[in-house]
């Protein structure tokens, strides 16, 4: 007790807060911080939790535990866990970790592996799946085993840890119960806690594949990877170390962006080809290889041009991405002029082209695309 009493003043102190501040945010008595701290009393076990979240810090913390030691036994059970699951040792490895839970049931890694195995283990679905082919499932037959212990296990979680990733983990067993047992308006509450990243995969595993729902989800998944993906594969092109390496992997991002939008409805990564190009051509005019330089060129104003003309609203024809819808109006551009305007500007000012201003090819595709500089949108 004496431990326990010293803790919670000196995360106290930490916070500087007095007793009788810290009795206000807590909503308890001045009295009972008081006893606390002097080991004359413990708060009830369901204040735990509140102080541990409001301290930052774990249950095992506050009460002096010996995280050392701990950390190092856990070490051991996850390790013999992981060599139970290379083995296949399918119910020995459920066996080992149910008894390492009720030795650590508050050790988030424990704790993590138990609920997955829970939820996700074919060992546990099993009998679910022979019944089901064996046409003899009835309508009192539980539709995810173990559903009870599963979702009392995420509500803890999400009630008392503080430790991001195990209430992320939560959420998603916890939208993907309620999928499983048809309760959709229940799933997506706990799919709007996640971060907006996670959402999408969340989504998409909410529905039957092949249904509506489904491809409606996956395809507008793949629409948002495909631009996060284009981005690392630019950034590599334009940060690598050779103008050989920078040509090469700028024509893989022109080569995904092409993967992706198989029937040339590009949308909005027209303005990702305009760049891709432009910036080739600079490479190309830095080497001097003035007939690659000319027709990348050509390409990148061609592609900006198609951005500054595309309608209000691009509905996506090809198969990955079929279904999705680009609308200019919500693009945050960060520039005034259109899109032809801004490319010229770049070009211009750009040393990359310094040896090729003077050719005559490069005069002339600049004053051909002149004419579609607009300083407005």
């Amino acid at each position: 007790m004496k431990n326990f009493g010293n803790k919670i003043k000196a995360l106290r102190r930490k916070m500087n807060l007095t007793q009788e501040e810290l009795a206000e945010r807590l909503n308890v008595s001045f009295q009972a911080i008081s006893k606390w701290e002097t080991s004359a009393s413990l708060p009830d076990v369901t204040m735990l939790p509140v102080l541990a979240n409001f301290f930052n810090v774990t249950t095992d913390e506050l009460l002096g535990v010996d995280l050392a030691r701990k950390q190092a036994k856990t070490d051991e059970i996850i390790k013999e866990y992981k060599r139970l699951a290379n083995l296949g040792k399918v119910k020995e490895k459920f066996d080992f970790i149910c008894q390492a839970y009720r030795s650590y049931p508050n050790d988030n890694r424990i704790l993590g592996i138990y609920l997955w195995m829970l939820y996700y283990d074919p060992y546990f679905w099993e009998e679910y799946w022979q019944k089901e082919e064996k046409g003899e499932l009835t309508p009192d037959c539980e539709k995810v085993p173990h559903k009870d212990e599963i979702i009392t296990l995420c509500n803890r979680i999400l009630n008392e840890s503080i430790d991001t990733d195990m209430r992320y983990q939560a959420m998603d067993v916890l939208s993907s119960v309620y999928r499983d047992i048809g309760n959709e308006e229940k799933a997506f509450e706990y799919i709007r806690m996640l971060p907006d990243q996670m959402q999408g995969d969340a989504i998409e595993h909410l529905y039957e594949r092949g249904t509506e729902k489904w491809w409606s989800s996956v395809r507008r998944n793949i629409y948002q990877m495909s631009e996060d993906l284009y981005i690392k594969i630019r950034n590599c092109g334009l940060f690598t170390e050779t103008n050989e390496e920078a040509i090469r992997i700028l024509k893989k991002a022109i080569d995904f962006i092409k993967l992706i939008y198989d029937e040339n409805d590009y949308g909005f990564s027209n303005y990702h080809l305009g760049e891709l190009y432009i910036w080739i051509a600079g490479r190309y005019s830095y080497k001097k290889d003035y007939e690659s330089c000319a027709k990348s060129l050509e390409l990148g104003l061609s592609y900006a041009k198609a951005y500054d003309e595309l309608p209000p609203t691009t509905v996506h024809s090809s198969f990955l991405v079929r279904g999705h819808s680009f609308e200019t109006s919500k693009v945050n551009s960060g520039y005034e002029s259109n899109n032809v305007k801004r490319e010229l500007d770049y070009i211009e000012t750009n040393s990359w082209f310094n040896n090729a201003r003077t050719e005559p090819w490069f005069k002339d595709i600049i004053e051909r695309y002149t004419p579609f500089a607009r300083n407005s949108k």
